[in-house]
């Protein structure tokens, strides 16, 4: 039987991510759409994506969304290549004033996990990091969609502004950090709206809305549904 499976926020948790997948078991008829966050916070970033990457090629049905923390770490590289295309950073220089305040903000929200993962060293040069991540990794990351349609469902990260639900007008902020449900205060919105984004202790079940973010990112627990019957998988991160 064909099931469709949204997998909530990762965080970087590698082993977790591997368990759930291992009692999914998905096959050929199945499509996974992933919420994003899959970086940040949790240990091992660089494991995830690869897992991603490889479950990609044996499953091109699956859809990969981009969250906010993707794309904090996508405009820290490409602000960080900029400035020292210009001149105006050098590497191995640590200063704090030299930091850009993209590079800031995503430290900030763990991403200083993410490049300690892709570093046998402590990390002293953030932005010599940020330019010593893979470019496989980054154009997987480049890859990633905003959102995805599959009737009755829209998912997306983290919510939708129902007068511009493709992002054409206002751009797809909504998409990568709305938490309140804008799309309730729709009469006309008929959409099951999929997300993570905003953690609660169990999975979320609402009439226009499932949320998956069960906190991942804080230790606890990564989750999954099959939509098309409410079926539910767990796996722990706090062993990591």
């Amino acid at each position: 039987m064909e099931r469709l499976i949204a997998v909530g926020d990762i965080h970087g948790q590698s082993q977790a991510l591997r368990l759930l997948l291992g009692c999914i078991e998905p096959g050929p008829d199945d499509q996974l759409v992933f919420l994003g966050d899959y970086v940040d916070r949790g240990p091992d970033s660089p494991g995830v994506l690869e897992s991603l990457i490889d479950l990609g090629r044996c499953f091109p049905q699956t859809v990969f969304l981009r969250g906010n923390h993707e794309q904090m770490l996508l405009d820290a590289v490409e602000v960080t290549r900029g400035l020292y295309r210009e001149g105006h950073l050098q590497p191995g220089i640590s200063a704090d004033e030299q930091i850009p305040v993209v590079v800031s903000d995503f430290i900030s929200v763990g991403g200083l996990e993410t490049l300690s993962a892709y570093s046998a060293d402590p990390v002293d040069d953030p932005c010599t990091a940020l330019l010593n991540i893979p470019q496989p990794h980054l154009d997987f990351l480049g890859r990633t969609h905003f959102y995805y349609q599959r009737t009755p469902f829209l998912f997306v990260h983290a919510g939708v502004d129902p007068d511009d639900s493709r992002g054409v007008k206002n751009g797809f902020q909504p998409f990568l950090l709305q938490r309140q449900p804008l799309w309730t205060q729709d009469d006309s919105w008929q959409l099951t709206v999929v997300h993570g984004h905003t953690p609660v202790a169990v999975p979320f079940f609402g009439p226009l809305e499932v949320n998956l973010d069960t906190g991942a990112g804080y230790g606890a627990r990564l989750t999954a549904c099959d939509l098309l019957n409410q079926r539910i998988w767990q796996a722990e991160t706090g062993c990591e």
